[in-house]
């Protein structure tokens, strides 16, 4: 009933209701539009649409819904709205919506009045500017509802419709008073229902007007004789002309009607061909497209062009089903064998994100659906076939569903069948279960979802391609709070994928193991895993997989400062995960290009692409991907007004903290941080870098605690002295601690930070009188910053600022500037590490220890091993073991129970 499938037919009549339909819906929430079966209430909806008061947002066909549904999966799905995991459907409805004025249809209300009614009352509550036109036999019965009855056309319009119909039928019509009298006590015989009108004109194709006035007459004695007194004559109509239209047809139309009333929907011309069958022996040999032809010529069923699909209208289909109730049996076993094939032949194209195959199943979602629903429903002799094959369906069709943003419908549909198998004393397959649990984690539900795939990793039943993806869901949710340990789990899955032939499974395992290594600062080993998945990726040909490939080596660029090669692989990603409408790796892929704009001084980019980017998720919703879009406005509020930005990360911190995010978190952190700096809060900001630091090194991520370190050291360094700093913290000691930050971030080659670092370290310097080590490190960092094309960042640029003041002023520094200004960066970093080294701290005692040995000293204290002290400051266990050994001598102890009491001396 959209406006792409509008009637071609000519519309007759009902001038009078069509106003006042516009002028209902123009004044009114809910306008219910009632009457009986075939009286034209949707056509004269459908015409009404172009006329509404305000946008029609979607027109939501309830034929094929049961009463038990809870009916927001198919509102949502009618007005093109995708699923949000972290909204519910109302307040999904109510972001799209909002309270702009809009027209929502609901088509065929009776049989689900109790579920349709509690829509409305959530959907109107929900949109104030909403207003719903719905079409039903009975009114909803929700307050304020206004009725716009339908009854038969007046016989002068009725009469119209039969010649206009009848004639397209028969062009050899015959004129006259005669005939135009026949044509009155027919239309007046079927009490001016359209579809009965209709009906019955097509049959002018092959009877003369007075077959079919008799033919009428003659069915509707008998079908008034059967049904009694008191009945609706309208029904009686309609009844009648329905069933003098089937027995004018041959046993093989009558059988293919009964057929395709079976589906719940519009179908394809192969899913109807399907469902007919073929002509069994010894009855007519017809074939199933010849059927299809004649139904459509007689008015049975409807064809819509403009799709290419076939549609029985509820009445006809509630008549013909019960007309021939063996058959609409029989079709449904074939219905259910077709959409079981076709689910599995899209599989394969389905782990390639096809999108020739995600359309194709578009066009017969309503096949899937009555499958589906009837799975459930214990049939004489079926036994659980039904509900294997269903199963089967269900985890065939699993990427369809959430490439297409409806997880939810999935998550229902894989409920409801999991309950049924319970129901009938044996549990669910594990390929259902695989599917259960991925649309419950894509649907928002991450405890219910993670805990069945926990189950199904550890059963030994299950084949190795479900558990491995069973692993990769674990691991996936893992990597965002704890990369270290999800590790494992990723890994099993790959060797369980590869061993099993799955290649999706494999590419998907390889490349979330390439997000836990580049979290904790190891990009061979992320690259190489990206680079082992590349002959299976190129085999899928998966545009997702691709746009996930081009992330991870976005964000690999990043990292390393490749400006060119971040932009480069970022945007390729985002393109390839738009194309086919997935929101998590778009977002995956954007975040890098985004940073690195902002790194290069062009925020403004930055800000644009993110503003495009939200307009797309606005549409695309996906699991996390709100937190990391926040995260880019983040990041560009702070590199262009780092100063206003707090209450941005302030919200932000806390969202990410909610929803378990905690590498989110922990970033958002170091930046609200640098903004605290700049809004003049050193104390502030010094809080935020410490949480933040300490959020990064429990959820391994090394680049982030690193810049959380340096947005320590100089908080620390404006904040010495001030209210609210507790402990004494010494110059040398904020000079240590930046040495610290720039001594990893050079070995873990995060340039960027690098860069970040010598600025600092330079200003530390100044501030400690080492103005040639300053003059030289401030050259330095300013060379590699034009090398790579980067600007000072918020943090470091007031910091260059007033270096640049004293060195540039100061013309006994030139040497030491030119100087500086040949460094490359390791040779930068190597002079600073040789500057630090020549004046350093003292060689033995309490003040002798670095702020790192000062930490594994507090861990050791707690009565932590060596391998948890490695985890814990994001280190190796030989290096806590060099550590340990270093304090020992500078404190002239012999064990850590010694060790353990200076802590407790110290106040650690």
């Amino acid at each position: 009933m959209t406006e792409g499938v509008r009637s071609r037919t000519a519309f007759v009549g009902r001038t009078a209701e069509l106003a006042e339909l516009h002028r209902r819906a123009a004044l009114e929430q809910l306008v219910t539009v009632v009457g009986p079966g075939g009286g034209g209430k949707t056509r004269l909806v459908t015409e009404a649409l172009p006329g509404m008061p305000a946008a029609v947002v979607g027109v939501v066909e309830l034929a094929g819904c049961a009463p038990e549904d809870d009916l927001w999966s198919v509102v949502l799905d009618a007005c093109g709205i995708r699923d949000d995991p972290a909204l519910s459907p109302p307040d999904r409805f109510a972001h799209r919506v909002g309270d702009r004025g809009a027209v929502l249809v609901l088509d065929n209300c009776e049989h689900v009045r109790e579920a349709a009614a509690r829509r409305v009352v959530e959907l109107t509550g929900a949109c104030p500017g909403l207003r719903v036109v719905a079409t039903s036999r009975v009114s909803l019965g929700v307050p304020g509802e206004t009725t716009l009855a339908v009854d038969g056309l007046p016989d002068d319009e009725a009469a119209v419709l039969f010649l206009d119909r009848a004639r397209r039928a028969q062009p050899a019509l015959p004129d006259g008073d005669e005939a135009d009298a026949r044509v009155r006590r027919i239309v007046r015989a079927l009490d001016g229902l359209p579809l009965a009108v209709e009906l019955a004109a097509a049959r002018a194709r092959g009877l003369p007007l007075a077959a079919i006035e008799a033919g009428m007459t003659d069915r509707l004695s008998f079908v008034a004789a059967r049904s009694g007194v008191g009945r609706d004559a309208r029904h009686h109509s309609l009844q009648a002309c329905l069933a003098w239209s089937t027995t004018l047809l041959g046993g093989r139309a009558r059988a293919a009607l009964a057929a395709l009333a079976v589906v719940e929907g519009r179908c394809t011309l192969e899913a109807a061909v399907a469902v007919i069958g073929p002509s069994p022996a010894g009855q007519d040999g017809t074939d199933a497209v010849t059927v299809l032809e004649e139904l459509v010529d007689h008015s049975l069923i409807r064809f819509l062009p403009e799709e290419g699909t076939y549609l029985v209208l509820e009445t006809v289909r509630a008549h013909a089903r019960d007309a021939v109730p063996d058959e609409a049996r029989r079709a449904g076993a074939r219905l259910t064998r077709w959409v079981a094939d076709l689910a599995a032949t899209a599989r394969p194209a389905l782990e390639r994100a096809d999108l020739d195959v995600l359309a194709r199943l578009d066009r017969d979602a309503a096949a899937v659906r009555t499958v589906l629903a009837h799975a459930c429903t214990p049939e004489p002799g079926r036994g659980d076939r039904g509900l294997e094959v269903a199963a089967g369906v269900v985890a065939d069709l699993a990427f369809w569903w959430s490439l297409r943003g409806r997880c939810r419908e999935a998550l229902e549909a894989a409920a409801r069948l999991a309950e049924a198998f319970m129901d009938a004393g044996r549990g669910p397959g594990p390929r259902l279960r695989w599917a259960h649990a991925f649309h419950a984690v894509y649907a928002g539900d991450l405890v219910g979802g993670l805990g069945l795939a926990a189950a199904l990793a550890e059963d030994a039943g299950a084949t190795d391609d479900v558990r491995a993806r069973a692993l990769i869901l674990l691991g996936m949710a893992q990597a965002f709070d704890d990369p270290a340990a999800a590790a494992p789990a990723v890994e099993a899955a790959v060797e369980l994928a590869r061993g099993a032939g799955d290649r999706w499974g494999e590419v998907e395992a390889l490349q979330v193991l390439a997000y836990t290594h580049l979290w904790r600062g190891d990009h061979a080993a992320a690259v190489a895993c990206a680079d082992a998945a590349l002959p299976a990726l190129g085999e899928l040909g998966h545009h997702q997989l691709r746009a996930w490939d081009a992330a991870i080596r976005a964000e690999d660029s990043r990292l390393r400062g490749d400006v060119d090669a971040t932009r480069h692989h970022g945007r390729a990603g985002w393109t390839l995960a738009v194309t086919v409408g997935e929101p998590v790796s778009a977002t995956g892929a954007l975040a890098p290009v985004v940073r690195m704009l902002c790194r290069t001084g062009d925020h403004a980019e930055g800000a644009r692409l993110t503003t495009r980017h939200a307009a797309f998720l606005d549409e695309h919703p996906g699991l996390g991907t709100t937190e990391i879009l926040e995260l880019c406005r983040a990041h560009t509020a702070v590199w262009s007004s780092p100063a206003t930005a707090g209450d941005l990360l302030t919200a932000l911190v806390g969202g990410a903290e909610q929803g378990g995010l905690s590498l989110v978190a922990a970033e958002a952190g170091a930046l609200a941080a640098v903004a605290a700096l700049a809004a003049g809060d050193p104390v502030r900001a010094l809080a935020a870098a410490d949480r933040a630091r300490t959020r990064a090194r429990t959820a391994g991520a090394l680049d982030v605690s690193l810049a959380a370190g340096l947005a320590r050291c100089v908080a620390l360094h404006r904040a010495t002295g001030e209210a609210g700093v507790v402990g004494e913290v010494g110059a040398g000691d904020v000079l240590a601690e930046a040495h610290d930050v720039l001594a990893a971030a050079h070995t873990a080659g995060y340039a960027p930070l690098v860069v970040d670092a010598l600025d600092v370290v330079a200003a530390l310097a100044l501030d400690a009188g080492r103005v040639k080590d300053a003059a030289r490190l401030h050259a330095a960092a300013a060379h590699a910053r034009d090398r790579r094309g980067y600007v000072p960042s918020p943090l470091t640029r007031p910091l260059v600022d007033a270096v640049g003041r004293v060195v540039l002023a100061d013309d006994g520094l030139a040497r030491s500037r030119a100087e500086g200004a040949t460094l490359e960066l390791d040779d930068a970093v190597a002079y600073a590490r040789r500057a630090r080294g020549a004046r350093g701290r003292p060689s033995s005692g309490w003040d002798s220890l670095t702020p790192t040995e000062r930490d594994v000293v507090a861990l050791a204290a707690q009565g932590l091993r060596n391998q948890a002290i490695a985890d814990q400051l994001l280190i190796g266990t030989g290096t806590v073991r060099t550590h340990l050994r270093r304090i020992f001598t500078k404190l002239d102890l012999t064990s850590r129970a010694e060790l353990a009491a200076l802590a407790v001396r110290r106040g650690l």
